[in-house]
């Protein structure tokens, strides 16, 4: 039965991609006799339960593997040699004026909390953030947006916080901003130590920062009471993280540190 129903009921014949009890009694021969409460005692003795699906992806990337072999072997020479190498997930997070809803308590029975948009445009800013899972640190600067310029004046600025290192690998995405050629060329010219890692593509949960920017809208941006209030919303940002990092459950206690220039 396990096996019938981890099969797609295209494979079956029928025309539809779920099954129901009289899909399982069209194609199960021992089912034809059985009325549809009789095939649910049946299901449920078998353990068989009906449940909501989960949105699932994988990477396309064909070098998922070989990308992750070279970031372990990063992050061990860090963790033996942490005088001599650091290892850092680099990523970027957008947030805007308008607060997301989301679950909040309230009275049983009364109004419904409300997330409440301000009658103006979607004002965005962005944070570009390298997480150093060794030591906490939480590095990070803000900036309306990320160009090529600010990509690589972020990225010599987290080197100027590692002065002792012989090599700063920093894992990150496949964005193309990350290895455009202005990028590549000014660590060149500024004879910088990092070494520039691609994870697989489209494969968020390779990336520990992404549990940051989820605890980020979890503690501040949903339902957030300064839409109308931009500065404001902004100087909360700059608030935040030392709560906001407590709660991270990761290899050490999160440190933020928020490069201004």
């Amino acid at each position: 039965m396990q096996e019938q129903l981890y099969r797609s009921p295209h494979f079956c014949g029928l025309s539809c991609s779920r099954w129901s009890q009289k899909r399982l009694r069209q194609t199960v021969s021992w089912m034809r006799q059985l009325s549809l409460p009789g095939i649910s005692k049946v299901l449920r003795r078998l353990g068989v339960s009906y449940q909501r699906g989960r949105l699932h992806i994988t990477s396309p990337d064909p070098l998922y593997v070989h990308k992750l072999e070279a970031i372990a072997q990063a992050r061990m020479l860090a963790m033996w040699l942490p005088k001599r190498f650091v290892f850092l997930y680099e990523d970027e997070h957008t947030y805007g004026r308008q607060p997301t809803a989301a679950q909040v308590y309230g009275k049983r029975g009364g109004p419904t909390p409300r997330a409440v948009q301000a009658p103006r445009s979607w004002t965005k800013r962005r944070i570009a953030g390298c997480l150093d899972v060794h030591t906490g640190a939480l590095i990070s600067r803000e900036r309306s947006r990320f160009n090529v310029r600010e990509m690589a004046a972020f990225f010599l600025l987290v080197e100027k916080q590692y002065p002792e290192a012989e090599r700063i690998f920093i894992a990150l995405d496949n964005w193309p901003v990350h290895f455009h050629g202005y990028v590549l060329d000014t660590l060149r010219e500024q004879h910088s130590r990092i070494t520039l890692l691609p994870r697989p593509s489209y494969a968020p949960w390779t990336n520990p920062i992404e549990k940051v920017w989820r605890l980020f809208n979890q503690d501040l941006f949903h339902m957030h009471p300064w839409s109308q209030d931009w500065e404001r919303l902004k100087q909360e940002v700059t608030r935040l993280p030392a709560g906001c990092l407590q709660r991270f459950r990761g290899p050490a206690a999160l440190r933020w540190l928020s490069l201004r220039d």
